[in-house]
């Protein structure tokens, strides 16, 4: 059910009630509390306003400020006059800390004291105690205490009497100690009409140290009732035979020597075996016809004959454990099965031979286009499909892969084009 009320209305505002001042409303100089926050007023700008200026220091021969003079002495200086003219005292005397090992000694010592004193007066007291009056008092002890306290305390008592006797004879060694020192300090000196008195009696000192042995002291090895000690006997390992490299057969003394359990395994260890004549004569001086896949070529892309192939030193880095081992230089087949190497460093190789010699194939170095040796070569380069990989490499842009291969790749691919290529090939 609603219930029924009265509108009614409340006007805030009270700017009727407030005094005119020019063209606009103003409040009044007088504040109510509720008003934290007045207007915003201008003043207008005084007349004889400036701007600030620059501070004026004093110019110098050499561009620095020029030195100030103190008006009094430093702190410093008035505290060393006053400790020279001996009216500044030193201060307060500083406290004397004990040394911790002075500290435990005197407790030490008032600890002992203590205790000799409490045992005088308890001797004092058993000596004016008749017998009779020492049973009384030992039965009233013994009747009043239990017996695992007095089993305690007169085990507490054995090891006080063995310390005490410890530290008495430590003593007593200590003094006898010091007086044989100062004894042995002292010098007699005899006339020299008289011989000095020969003591029979054995110096029985434990400190002095005879300066020749006995002559009955034997070495221990003379003394034969003790047991001879076993010897011992440590296997050495067998002395390999010494293996000649230039023996035919190394390899096979080489693994039955050193590798006997391993299998064996020749046609690994062949590329160590001095090749066989009839391998090289693929490319031998004496053969007077050449098949193309068998020209072989250097890391400039020039042709390498048969004689000059034989001539070149091992150093130079173009052999290969390949066909005619003996013969450097690498054919176009060679290349491009290395063209494919997973080793980045065979790649590149590779790329670089081959776009040297694409471009010397394509000028014409090696013959017009239509020669059989120009003919064999680009037969060889389509069946190896070296133009695609190539062009695959270098189409990468070097985003992925080797950046070494693919800057030898465009190389390659740039040769390739530079030299003119095959006309229905190139572009």
């Amino acid at each position: 059910m609603a219930i029924q009320g009265q509108r009614f209305r409340i006007d805030l505002d009270d700017d009727q009630n407030l005094p005119q001042q020019g063209p606009r409303s103003a409040y009044s100089t007088t504040r109510s509390p509720w008003n934290l926050v007045a207007d915003i007023q201008e003043r207008p700008p005084l007349a004889d306003v400036r701007s600030p200026s620059p501070p004026k220091t004093q110019s110098s021969q050499t561009g620095f400020p020029a030195h100030k003079r103190r008006s009094k002495p430093s702190a410093f200086k008035q505290r060393m006059s006053k400790r020279s003219d001996g009216n500044e005292d030193d201060g307060p005397p500083r406290p004397q800390t004990a040394r911790p090992d002075a500290v435990h000694t005197e407790e030490k010592t008032n600890q002992l004291d203590d205790r000799q004193e409490i045992d005088m007066e308890n001797r004092q007291r058993l000596a004016e105690m008749s017998p009779d009056d020492i049973d009384q008092a030992r039965k009233e002890l013994m009747s009043g205490l239990s017996e695992s306290l007095i089993e305690r305390l007169l085990k507490k008592a054995d090891i006080e009497e063995d310390q005490n006797f410890a530290d008495d004879r430590m003593h007593s060694g200590k003094n006898a100690r010091s007086s044989s020192k100062i004894r042995s300090n002292k010098k007699v000196t005899f006339d020299s009409t008289q011989t000095p008195p020969h003591d029979d009696t054995p110096n029985l000192d434990p400190e002095d140290i005879p300066s020749k042995p006995p002559p009955d002291i034997q070495p221990v090895s003379s003394f034969r009732g003790w047991p001879v000690p076993p010897s011992f006997h440590f296997p050495q390992p067998p002395t390999p035979p010494s293996l000649d490299p230039e023996d035919p057969e190394f390899l096979s003394k080489l693994h039955s020597t050193y590798f006997p359990s391993l299998p064996s395994n020749p046609n690994a260890l062949s590329w160590m075996q001095p090749p066989d004549p009839a391998e090289n004569e693929a490319y031998s001086p004496s053969r007077e016809d050449l098949f193309p896949s068998a020209v072989r070529f250097d890391f400039r892309g020039r042709l390498l004959p048969p004689r000059l192939a034989a001539q070149i030193p091992t150093t130079q880095g173009l052999h290969h454990h390949g066909t005619a081992p003996e013969a450097a230089g690498y054919t176009v087949p060679e290349l491009a099965h290395l063209s494919r190497s997973s080793f980045p460093s065979q790649r590149c190789i590779a790329y670089q031979t081959l776009g040297r010699i694409l471009y010397r194939l394509g000028t014409g170095v090696f013959g017009p286009e239509d020669h059989e040796l120009c003919q064999g070569l680009w037969k060889c380069i389509e069946q190896g499909r070296v133009l695609d990989t190539l062009t695959a490499e270098a189409a990468r842009d070097g985003e992925s892969g080797n950046r070494s291969c693919w800057v030898t790749a465009t190389e390659a691919v740039w040769l390739w084009r530079k030299g003119g290529g095959r006309k229905w090939k190139a572009t």
